[in-house]
């Protein structure tokens, strides 16, 4: 975030200072036009100094030009040369300035994917955020009843969270989310997209996915915290669970009603003793 940061306040002092630099262009393009006139004077003066003309007409009598004024004939020659050289300079800083703004277009690109993914991504979890589960899932479910794919819900509870940061503090109960996200997004498919719902609720949605596949899904997990001992900042382990309702989606079903058969069955869950997971 600080080399994002810098990068912002060289590109805003970059566009304040943007008419300054224009007249500076300005002025130093003035200056080598009247370079390349000075240069094309000066070498008309040396050639007539050297009687070069002289020289230049005995080189030409085969083609029969025996008379040429000295400021018609190097004038537009040393004109000419100041005049490349002046067009390969402008377009040696054309090349330069089109690689800068290809530069920033590109470090533009970069910080529009940042801010997006920093507007839908959890900072605790680094999973998705509740506001951008509702648009994939409304995306999800059109695209299932499009092309009549099954489409899965699992609604994830921590058990017993509020003991957690009352016992050990919310610095050890942030560590215990941040795990649950970490086993969580170890797994899911590519495909399958997860989300902190809200406080220690998750959810997960899973593409293509009927009930019964869903729930040995929300089985890995549910195993994946059995398993996994926390070691606190206290130095004491600790052993999380989780309780988990799964759905499927029917076509035709509302987004809401969805959602609500997802939490009744995590509902039953915490009844029957937590630590499991269930459908409806």
């Amino acid at each position: 975030m600080t080399t994002f940061n810098a990068k912002n306040q060289k590109l805003e002092q970059s566009e304040i200072s943007q008419p300054e630099n224009t007249q500076t262009g300005e002025q130093s393009i003035l200056k080598e036009l009247l370079a390349v006139i000075i240069f094309a004077f000066s070498g008309t003066l040396l050639m007539m100094h050297l009687d070069a003309v002289e020289k230049l007409i005995r080189f030409s009598r085969t083609f029969e030009r025996y008379e040429f004024d000295e400021i018609a004939v190097f004038l537009p020659s040393f004109l000419a040369i100041g005049f490349v050289l002046f067009s390969y300079r402008r377009i040696q800083k054309l090349e330069s300035e089109m690689f800068r703004r290809r530069e920033v277009e590109k470090w533009l690109l970069q910080s529009e994917t940042i801010y997006k993914n920093l507007s839908i991504t959890d900072d605790l979890t680094q999973l998705y955020n509740s506001r951008y589960f509702y648009k994939r899932l409304e995306e999800e479910i059109d695209r299932s009843m499009r092309y009549e794919q099954p489409l899965s819900l699992l609604l994830i509870d921590l058990d017993d969270f509020k003991n957690i940061n009352d016992r050990y503090g919310h610095l050890n109960g942030d560590k215990v989310l941040k795990m649950t996200g970490r086993i969580i997004q170890d797994c899911l498919r590519k495909t399958d997209s997860a989300y902190r719902y809200g406080g220690e609720e998750f959810t997960v949605l899973l593409p293509g996915t009927g009930v019964d596949a869903s729930k040995n899904v929300a089985e890995r997990i549910r195993t994946g915290f059995e398993a996994q001992n926390l070691l606190l900042i206290i130095n004491e382990a600790l052993n999380i669970s989780v309780s988990i309702g799964a759905a499927q989606f029917k076509p035709g079903e509302e987004m809401e009603a969805f959602v609500k058969k997802a939490d009744d069955a995590l509902y039953v869950a915490k009844q029957k003793g937590k630590n499991r997971v269930c459908s409806v």
